[in-house]
């Protein structure tokens, strides 16, 4: 790239560190309230991904700037809290025995969740892609399938309220990728929020607490923009990740 393009370096940033960094500045027009709260609060916010996996980053306020925190926090366990989720968990696949997020929360994770749903009902699941999960799930043709999608909010929702704790997300929780904006009248139903907000004795926080679903179609270049233009806004360490000519 610098020999071909003519630059004088390149610095690799992290791709949910550039959805980070999209989410300080997005416009009203690229992000879709899931229920209204007010966003008056500059503070530091969060930013998740259900897609081919769940990404996880936060964006920390201090000093004036905004501190992007990448990490892998669609990799943490998920537990069952429901009867209905201890019907289901016991036939969802697992990774050496544990239950991560990541396992019910991106694309392969949906059709984890639908199979595990048919196989708690007892019946033979169909042969769906992710794209056919919420697409008959949204069209209500396909009863596991809209569980499926109403089981994803919920779950979305708990990691979601998770990671707001995790980071006092005062600032907002952002919802990327493109999951989220197909499946945006899912989670626009109760039951994201409602499991957003179940966070006793921390509820009256997390009612508070904005959350968006990002309908930009290039969230993370426009995060890389946003940093290339102003990058004194920002406190990214380069260390290590720049490459020069």
């Amino acid at each position: 790239m610098i020999s071909a393009l003519g630059l004088e370096d390149v610095v690799i940033i992290n791709d949910f560190e550039a959805q980070a960094l999209a989410i300080a500045n997005m416009p009203d027009k690229y992000r879709e309230p899931i229920a209204n709260r007010p966003d008056t609060m500059i503070a530091s916010r969060v930013v998740l991904g259900p897609g081919t996996g769940l990404g996880v980053a936060g964006l920390v306020h201090a000093e004036e700037r905004w501190i992007p925190v990448p990490g892998e926090g669609g990799h943490i366990d998920v537990g069952p809290r429901s009867d209905r989720d201890y019907q289901i968990f016991p036939h969802i696949k697992t990774i050496e025995g544990r239950i991560a997020a990541e396992q019910i929360l991106c694309g392969r994770g949906m059709v984890n969740l639908y199979n595990a749903i048919c196989a708690a009902d007892g019946i033979e699941p169909k042969a769906y892609e992710p794209k056919d999960v919420s697409h008959v799930g949204l069209e209500g043709s396909d009863p596991q399938a809209v569980e499926t999608l109403s089981l994803f909010s919920t779950y979305l929702g708990r990691i979601a309220g998770d990671m707001a704790m995790v980071f006092m997300a005062r600032g907002g929780v952002y919802l990327a990728g493109g999951i989220s904006q197909k499946i945006l009248p899912a989670l626009k139903k109760p039951e994201f929020r409602a499991a957003f907000e179940d966070k006793a004795p921390h509820n009256a926080l997390l009612q508070a607490i904005p959350t968006y679903v990002v309908t930009h179609p290039l969230a993370a270049l426009a995060g890389l923009a946003t940093y290339a233009r102003t990058p004194l806004r920002f406190g990214l360490a380069l260390d290590g990740r720049r490459w020069r000519g």
